[in-house]
């Protein structure tokens, strides 16, 4: 399909479209919504000067559209599909998008120059913080059970702290 059929579905399908493709997945349960939005406040918060936001669109390589569940922006620019590199990218993982966010995404992100991608795997109960080197990723803070609390540097906008009881909590 073409993007102009693509932009074209119905507002009520959540849809990414990669490679002339849709790439339907179903709207996000509460429990990935409320990860995301704790997610979204801390790093708001911990970049100032940033735009933190949820699920807005991002033209990434080869024509691709991906809709990041958190993405922090240097700057705000109002657009639907914004072209500016993100300073994160943040997939929750549900169990419909899982292989998606650990495969296609990663490489996407990677050559779109996104300097962090994290990924939160609700099931684990982890967060892992990859970071861009050019050529590809590396960890740069994986957290899980025995290793709830860290710290990330995001560039030069700041220190995230994290704490995964916090940001698991009521879920």
């Amino acid at each position: 399909m073409s993007f102009a059929e693509f932009e074209a579905l119905p507002v009520d399908v959540f849809a990414e479209y990669v490679d002339g493709c849709a790439v339907v997945s179903p709207w996000p349960d509460m429990e990935h919504q409320t990860v995301a939005f704790k997610v979204t406040a801390l790093l708001e918060v911990a970049l100032p000067g940033t735009l933190a936001v949820m699920e807005a669109g991002l033209r990434t390589v080869r024509d691709s559209h991906r809709i990041p569940d958190v993405m922090v922006l240097p700057a705000y620019k109002n657009a639907v599909w914004t072209e500016q590199t993100p300073v994160v990218a943040v997939e929750v993982s549900s169990p419909s998008t899982k292989a998606e966010d650990l495969f296609r995404k990663v490489t996407e992100y990677q050559a779109a120059g996104v300097q962090q991608y994290w990924l939160v795997d609700r099931k684990q109960r982890s967060l892992t913080v990859l970071g861009n080197d050019g050529t590809g990723w590396d960890v740069l803070l994986d957290l899980d059970h025995d290793r709830p609390k860290g710290e990330v540097a995001v560039g030069e906008h700041g220190v995230v702290q994290l704490d995964l009881d916090a940001l698991f909590a009521g879920t």
